[in-house]
């Protein structure tokens, strides 16, 4: 027998959940390239080995372990919902493939917000504290060999940037030896993607012409990735990752992956209002990895 609209309270939960999973999984965000995906299994979780990993040395007499940098950090998990109401009336009037398309940007908007925590996270680096107590771009990074610096403050350029590759390879970790830091990563808002195109994609250095007649070769072309974010909002900050390590500038702490839900049928809304609604649910929280793995240029 053909399904009638009697039929559709049944299998719209079952239905609209395949939907929902399925554009979620049908686009990538970009936020996986900066954040270490992290697994919870509590409200709070603490990081005190950020900065504390051992230098390999020969096998003399017997080992040496490393003790916990005994900085304390932690990351509180959130929840966060988002939610439609769709009138029973509707889905008796077959209007399935409009409810399936607000289901699809529910997903969205589910993939959305993590992209937009992240890169938020990211800029708010120059305030935000990381494991050391010090923003995550900061002048004053403590360590053995001295305070190091991962901030800077001039506007994107073909200089400014040559000088952040330099800088950030030469940075050591909390214990003194050189961290081996190689960035990948060009991390800008909208405003700067075209110069950040110039920079990284032109065959010629950039300002080729206002001082010399010579042709010379662009020696930033193809060194680094480019991410345009959109939800980087202050138009002149830019930022330089390594993103190859096991831990990178940002930590995506997830604790309840997105669960999809609803209330149809005899529910409380579905009876007394003739409404049926569609939402979801996860908890996660972000915040910060290793500062040697990032650059920031604040341009006032």
């Amino acid at each position: 027998m053909p399904l009638t609209s009697s039929d559709m309270p049944e299998l719209l939960s079952g239905g609209l959940k395949a939907v929902f999973f399925e554009a979620l999984k049908a686009k990538k965000g970009s936020y996986g390239r900066i954040a270490t995906v992290v697994e919870s299994n509590s409200d709070t979780e603490h990081y005190p080995w950020l900065g504390a990993n051992p230098a390999v040395k020969e096998f003399l007499d017997e080992r040496a372990p490393a003790s916990y940098s005994g900085y304390e950090y932690a990351i509180k998990n959130r929840t966060w919902e988002a939610s439609v109401a769709v009138e029973r009336a509707a889905i008796e009037d077959d209007k399935l493939g409009q409810i399936k398309i607000r289901i699809s940007q529910l997903a969205d908007e589910a993939r959305r917000h993590r992209e937009r925590l992240v890169f938020e996270t990211l800029a708010a680096g120059f305030t935000a504290k990381c494991h050391d107590g010090q923003p995550l771009f900061s002048a004053s990074h403590p360590g053995d060999g001295g305070t190091q610096s991962n901030l800077g403050t001039s506007a994107l350029s073909y200089e400014s940037l040559a000088a952040a590759v330099t800088g950030m390879m030469k940075i050591k970790d909390d214990r003194g030896n050189i961290a081996g830091i190689k960035p990948d990563v060009l991390v800008v808002p909208a405003d700067l993607q075209w110069t950040a195109m110039e920079l990284l994609e032109s065959n010629y250095y950039p300002h080729e012409g206002t001082t010399t007649a010579r042709v010379s070769a662009n020696a930033l072309k193809g060194k680094l990735d480019l991410i345009v974010s959109p939800y980087l909002t202050d138009t002149n900050n830019w930022f330089l990752l390594d993103t190859s390590r096991a831990v990178k500038p940002i930590i995506l702490q997830s604790r309840t992956p997105v669960q999809f839900n609803a209330l149809e049928g005899n529910s409380e809304t579905g009876f007394m209002r003739d409404t049926y609604i569609y939402g979801i649910r996860a908890r996660y929280n972000t915040g910060y990895g290793l500062w040697q793995c990032a650059y920031g240029s604040h341009v006032s």
